[in-house]
């Protein structure tokens, strides 16, 4: 992580987290305000603060949620500040 510039940091994160399998998209909470601000555009779903990193994604309910927060926890632990906090906001079944 040395180096690397938040904003690029928020790109990262949500270019892993959406390759992974049954992620459908990030997702802006609850008010859909969550999200890191960039310079004209938002990643929305990813915040970094003192407290570690926030995940907030919708799944697709193919697997276990446990399992789909675990791999997105995992991914996302090994680019981000630490503790990484997965939020799963929805399931999206089709």
């Amino acid at each position: 992580m040395v180096g690397v510039e938040p904003a690029n940091l928020a790109e990262e994160v949500e270019a892993v987290v959406l390759a992974l399998p049954g992620v459908v998209r990030l997702d802006g909470g609850r008010f859909g305000g969550l999200g890191t601000y960039l310079p004209g555009r938002r990643v929305t779903g990813v915040r970094f603060d003192d407290g570690g990193t926030e995940v907030h994604v919708v799944v697709d309910g193919s697997e276990p949620v446990r399992t789909t927060a675990g791999r997105v926890q995992r991914a996302v632990s090994a680019i981000a500040p630490m503790p990484v906090h997965v939020h799963v906001e929805d399931i999206d079944v089709v």
